[in-house]
């Protein structure tokens, strides 16, 4: 995909990450790290789908970096028609969007956990494009 972050974030891309989207998913990484005080070397397990560790600095480290990539808002509600959006091909938006409303089912009793059910359910389903790449 050839747009911002936004979808990488997604992880509905198909294509390679740019080099400018690279930038962006650092530089909110390391906002995220700084702002929830999420362990780093937890965060860099969530890359290998190692969601083993759940703990509230985790949760709020996913929900931080949906919010940046502006597709969750602050009470959890995730912004579908967004990433949808953002989808380059129309014909993969069926996909994605039964993709994402899978992974929305599971809805936490927080914002941050719903974040958190959601891009652990994401990068099980489609690991080649999660958030925590």
């Amino acid at each position: 995909m050839k747009t911002l972050l936004v979808l990488a974030v997604c992880f509905i891309a198909a294509q390679a990450l740019t080099d400018e989207q690279k930038d962006k998913l650092k530089k909110h990484r390391s906002e995220c790290l700084v702002e929830t005080k999420a362990d780093e070397q937890l965060v860099n397990k969530l890359k290998t789908g190692d969601f083993k560790t759940e703990n509230e600095p985790l949760k709020k480290y996913a929900l931080c970096m949906l919010i940046k990539s502006e597709l969750m808002t602050k009470d959890g509600k995730f912004k579908k028609d967004i990433a949808l959006a953002k989808v380059p091909n129309a014909a993969e938006k069926p996909a994605v969007e039964k993709l994402i409303d899978t992974c929305l089912a599971n809805k936490g009793n927080t914002p941050h956990q719903t974040a958190w059910n959601y891009s652990k359910c994401y990068h099980e389903k489609d690991p080649k494009h999660s958030i925590f790449q």
